[in-house]
């Protein structure tokens, strides 16, 4: 534990020492083994911060010999009864919050107060972790793009396509949206004259343009309704996929649905498998979450769906071949 270890954890690790009827040196602190390797100026930092953060007070006339020990004045007090009253401001702040549910913001906010809201033990240890990842390249993006969605202007956007040259569009920004990690923002292009997405990491560059806004009048509470993911092909219509799924796998897929529309065909089941059906836009997020499960998902419809995956899998099988 002593490599690594979070400012917090540290804290709640002194919060017990400090708590100890007799007391401690600041060696004793430096050398225990649930304390990372810390410098001793580090740690007066943190018996202050202690003192004006979380109003500890010390006792001040303990010593062995010469040296000083440390310990609260009342050692029934802990960090913890002012870090519960933070949590509580924390809750109310997450309730409060749903009142914005739909605003392109509401989630961000959402997450970063759940990351200050992490869980954790007496004992310093985190027992929540979430699967952020706040050093994704084109979260600076995303506020210029706010500010255009809030404030209705246009943007001229540098883009850099994988394995293509960069070039420059105008775009008219309406929605952003995350999707496994990633951040996309929806906009009218004035070259492609229709709505596309671009992801944030590819954006080199956004310049506020001094011209008309063109809005539109999509509804983005609907627009994902029909697809997984975020790429909504104009020209698609709405097909009925058919899927034979292993029982093994069945109830992970009963509990995670792949879509909002799935169903299952009970008709069709038996004690191996179990048949589900999807009415949506085939796209090419579906495509790779259907391959992420493997064997354990079989394509019945629609045939042509079938035959594309039949080659795929091939060539997978081909690839592994010892």
């Amino acid at each position: 534990m002593r490599d690594g270890q979070d400012k917090f954890a540290r804290l709640m690790r002194l919060d017990q020492l400090l708590r100890m009827p007799d007391g401690c040196t600041l060696k004793e602190i430096l050398t225990d083994p649930q304390v990372d390797i810390i410098s001793e100026r580090l740690l007066r930092d943190n018996l202050k911060e202690l003192e004006e953060k979380y109003g500890a007070v010390f006792e001040t006339c303990m010593y062995r010999g010469r040296e000083r020990l440390w310990r609260y004045k009342d050692t029934g007090f802990s960090i913890m009864q002012q870090a519960s009253k933070d949590m509580e401001i924390i809750r109310h702040s997450l309730e409060n919050l749903n009142l914005f549910k739909g605003d392109p913001r509401y989630d961000m906010i959402r997450f970063y107060l759940m990351g200050l809201q992490k869980g954790f033990s007496e004992t310093g240890l985190s027992f929540m972790t979430f699967d952020n990842n706040n050093e994704v390249v084109g979260l600076d993006h995303v506020e210029p793009i706010l500010e255009a969605i809030t404030h209705k202007y246009p943007l001229k956007m540098s883009y850099k396509p994988f394995n293509k040259d960069e070039f420059a569009v105008n775009i008219h920004p309406y929605h952003l949206r995350q999707y496994n990690r990633r951040w996309y923002v929806f906009a009218y292009s004035e070259d492609k004259k229709e709505i596309q997405n671009y992801p944030l990491d590819r954006i080199t560059k956004l310049e506020h343009l001094g011209k008309p806004y063109i809005e539109t009048d999509v509804d983005f509470e609907e627009y994902f309704d029909d697809i997984v993911g975020v790429t909504n092909y104009k020209n698609s219509s709405i097909e009925r996929v058919v899927l034979k799924v292993s029982n093994k796998s069945i109830d992970y897929i009963r509990t995670k649905p792949l879509h909002g529309t799935q169903t299952e065909l009970k008709e069709l089941g038996t004690m191996d498998q179990t048949f589900i059906q999807l009415k949506l836009k085939i796209n090419i997020e579906l495509e790779m979450l259907l391959l992420s499960y493997g064997d354990a998902i079989e394509i019945i419809e629609p045939s042509w769906l079938r035959v594309k995956f039949a080659e795929i899998t091939k060539k997978m099988s081909d690839n592994y071949k010892v």
